[in-house]
């Protein structure tokens, strides 16, 4: 049985629906933990008024947006908290992860989903299952991650995929579409169609102990994809090379595609149009790396959804795998 007495709690308030801090209240009340650290207003003491419990208050006021998230994440994770209560989506977690990797930290996070899409393994519940917390066992697990950055940098994790392209999901009003990816790294969601990637220069790349492989180039690059092959999730239903990288052991892969795979819609007219469809994939182990170079202006490099940089066609983004990156707390099945 975990030991749950003192945890940091982080909501996001924007995530989702925004239903973050109704959530967050039933999280807590379900944990019941002696003690909470927590960000001040909607960052989370909205969620703890009248509950009985002591509570330390963080002031994040110089931070603004995500920022916000990850410094409060630094804050708690260094005070030796047993684990990292986070409220939000795949996202979220992914930012606090980096923030707690970045600090050279090894606190749990416990992630409660609120967001547009929510299937990662640091999600331990769904917002609507919080309350259900007081009535389950609770383990710990080290969940594999992707390190994704731009000229030599590291910029972001992710633990479903590392994309490359002209827009990400986002819920916005009540429905999730397609939203610009730049602007919504400047903090607004506006809905926007996928668009290719490739310029004549765009160049794909795996770098390993072997030598250098190359993937794809040029219009052969409409869609880049980096994700973990396993059974919750790829791209949502992109097979292909991804399921014998799952056989041999990969601890990930890279999908180039001709075609624009990552949306919420796909009009089958222009689909048909588009035939052949032709993918490229190669296999990633720790220790190798995905290089990618030559993109459209504008084009940004995305982590579960979140926009860590907008690309020029002299960038390079990079992407590697690492085994047991971070700790999730997932409930432990009944026998």
């Amino acid at each position: 049985m975990m030991n749950l007495a003192r945890v940091g709690l982080i909501v996001n308030p924007h995530a989702g629906r925004g239903d973050g801090l109704p959530i967050a209240r039933e999280a807590i009340r379900a944990l019941a933990p002696l003690e909470v650290l927590v960000g001040d207003g909607e960052m989370g003491t909205d969620a703890l008024r009248d509950l009985p419990l002591a509570s330390r208050v963080f002031d994040w006021s110089a931070h603004e947006g995500k920022a916000r998230t990850t410094w409060l994440a630094q804050q708690f994770a260094v005070q030796g908290v047993d684990a990292l209560v986070v409220i939000g989506g795949d996202g979220t977690l992914a930012d606090v992860a980096f923030a707690i990797v970045e600090a050279r930290c090894h606190v749990p996070l416990l992630g409660i989903g609120v967001g547009s899409a929510n299937v990662g393994p640091l999600i331990t519940c769904q917002g609507a299952d919080a309350h259900c917390l007081a009535d389950t066992q609770l383990t710990t697990r080290a969940v594999d991650g992707l390190i994704a950055g731009a000229n030599g940098t590291d910029l972001g994790l992710g633990f479903n995929d590392v994309v490359i392209g002209f827009t990400v999901l986002a819920t916005v009003d009540g429905q999730v579409v397609d939203v610009d990816a730049a602007q919504k790294m400047r903090g607004v969601n506006v809905p926007h169609d996928p668009e290719p990637v490739w310029t004549e220069q765009t160049h794909v790349v795996k770098q390993s102990p072997r030598g250098e492989t190359p993937v794809a180039q040029g219009n052969q690059v409409a869609t880049v994809i980096v994700g973990l092959p396993d059974e919750r999730f790829y791209g949502k239903a992109i097979a292909g090379g991804v399921l014998l990288s799952g056989l041999i052991g990969d601890s990930a892969g890279c999908l180039v595609c001709n075609h624009l795979l990552v949306r919420t819609r796909i009009d089958v007219d222009a689909y048909h149009r588009a035939e052949p469809v032709i993918s490229r994939y190669v296999g990633l182990s720790e220790g190798e790396r995905i290089e990618a170079s030559g993109f459209r202006v504008g084009t940004v490099l995305c982590a579960d959804g979140n926009p860590l940089a907008i690309m020029n066609e002299s960038d390079r983004a990079h992407v590697r795998v690492q085994r047991g990156l971070v700790k999730a707390i997932h409930i432990e099945e009944q026998r």
